[in-house]
C-alpha cells in the first residue's frame, strides 16, 4: 500500500506546470482564455504573460463578473487573481514592440479586421523563432459550429492575412462582421475552450 502511495506521489510530482504563454489581448475573449489557462490543474503553462493597455469599462461585463474594477487595467485583473502565474503587461503589442512577446505559445485574442496586418506580423515573427501561434478566425454567430484548422486554409477573416506556411492554428466560426451577426458569450466560451486545448496539446508535446 505504501509503495502504491509512493508511486502515485512520484507521478503527481511529474505533473507540474511547464512552458510559457503570451496572450495578446485581454478583452472579452482574452480574459476567458487567461482564466481558463489559470484553472488548468496538474500541468498547463508555468507563466502567462498578458498584453493589453485597455481599462475595464462598464460594458466589460465578463471582467466585472470576475471581480474587475472599473478603471483598472484589464491585464491586472488576472494578475491580481493569480499573481503566482500571471504577469499583466498594460501595453498593446505593435509592429514596433513585437519582440517583447515571449514563451512557447502566442495566443492571439485580438478582435477586428484592423488587427489583421498586426496579427500577420506576429505570426511571421513567431514562425521565424519557432514559437507556436494560435488565433481566431471569426467569433460571430448565435449558434455556429466553432472549428479548429490551419490558418493557411482559412476562408474566413484570416484569409486576408498573408500566411505562406502551415502551422498557425485558428479557431472560430469563419464569419465576418459583414455577416451582421452577434457575438455571444457561448461562442466566446467555445473559442476560448478550443484555443486553450490546442495550447495545452502543444505544450504537452513539447515538454513530454
Amino acid at each position: 500500500m505504501n509503495d502504491n502511495n509512493d508511486n502515485v506521489k512520484r507521478l503527481e510530482d511529474l505533473l507540474v506546470s511547464k512552458g510559457k504563454v503570451s496572450v495578446v489581448g485581454c478583452g472579452r475573449l482574452g480574459i476567458r482564455v487567461v482564466m481558463d489557462l489559470i484553472e488548468v490543474h496538474r500541468g498547463g503553462p508555468e507563466k502567462i504573460y498578458v498584453f493589453d493597455n485597455g481599462i475595464i469599462e462598464s460594458n466589460d461585463i465578463i471582467h466585472r463578473k470576475f471581480g474587475g474594477i472599473l478603471g483598472e487595467y484589464k491585464v491586472k485583473l488576472p494578475e491580481r487573481f493569480y499573481s503566482e502565474k500571471v504577469v499583466g503587461i498594460p501595453e498593446n503589442i505593435t509592429e514596433d514592440n513585437i519582440e517583447i512577446l515571449k514563451g512557447d505559445v502566442i495566443l492571439l485574442c485580438m478582435a477586428g479586421g484592423d488587427t489583421l496586418k498586426l496579427r500577420e506580423k506576429i505570426v511571421n515573427y513567431a514562425f521565424e523563432r519557432g514559437i507556436k501561434t494560435i488565433g481566431t478566425d471569426g467569433v460571430f454567430g448565435i449558434d455556429e459550429n466553432v472549428k479548429v484548422y490551419d490558418g493557411k486554409y482559412s476562408t474566413g477573416p484570416v484569409s486576408y492575412m498573408n500566411i505562406e506556411k502551415e502551422g498557425h492554428t485558428v479557431v472560430g466560426t469563419g464569419k465576418f462582421i459583414k455577416d451582421r451577426d452577434v457575438i455571444t458569450p457561448y461562442t466566446l466560451e467555445e473559442v476560448s475552450k478550443k484555443m486553450v486545448i490546442e495550447c495545452l496539446r502543444y505544450l504537452r508535446s513539447k515538454y513530454r
